[in-house]
């Protein structure tokens, strides 16, 4: 397999999110939707809250996500990233994130989020961390991180194994978690039996 080496700089534009000069409160009236770090999934694979939504008609147009927008988690020490795919539309990411745009069409957003959380990615990224209270990633240290990339037909299959992954983890997770309930439901009969008997005495 052959790859192509890149610096994120060289094949993506990168961006702030959107600065609110306030605290973000939900406008159930509002026009536009905003993504905060809260809103991401643990596995960091999708957006999974009810978007707050806000008045957006003095957002520039500029600040506006587009499909594959691939939003990276800048501050704190989780930094990982994850693609918009327009299931809530329009929307603005918060200033916490930064906004990656890919120029280059055989490069696909779904593999450069995937590199970025990947081992190579964080381990780059937990080197290069700054702040002493609150850890964050800046832009420059974001824009030289090398990525090397395979072909596009190499990236879908490295996807496809990557996303078949995450819904056989989902499904595990389910797994567990309905043996739990079951087994809380069974020590809870057991203990009710037991106290029942000893009351009967």
């Amino acid at each position: 397999m052959e790859y192509q080496k890149y610096k994120l700089k060289d094949i993506a534009t990168i961006n702030s999110g959107y600065s609110f000069r306030t605290k973000i409160q939900n406008n159930p009236e509002g026009n536009t939707f905003v993504i905060q770090m809260r809103d991401i999934s643990n596995d960091h694979s999708k957006i999974v809250n009810t978007l707050s939504k806000v008045d957006g008609t003095r957002i520039h147009e500029k600040h506006f996500l587009q499909k594959n927008d691939i939003l990276f988690m800048a501050k704190g020490a989780n930094n990982f990233s994850v693609c918009y795919d327009e299931n809530y539309k329009p929307a603005v990411a918060a200033s916490a994130f930064f906004v990656i745009r890919l120029t280059h069409e055989s490069i696909l957003p779904a593999f450069v989020c995937l590199y970025i959380n990947s081992a190579l990615g964080q381990n780059y990224l937990q080197a290069n961390m700054a702040g002493t209270y609150i850890p964050n990633i800046n832009k420059s240290t974001l824009a030289e991180m090398k990525l090397l990339i395979p072909s596009q037909e190499e990236q879908k299959k490295i996807i496809t194994i990557y996303k078949l992954y995450n819904q056989e983890k989902d499904l595990l997770s389910q797994i567990l978690m309905k043996k739990q309930i079951m087994m809380d439901e069974f020590v809870k009969q057991l203990i009710t039996k037991k106290l029942k008997f000893n009351d009967g005495k």
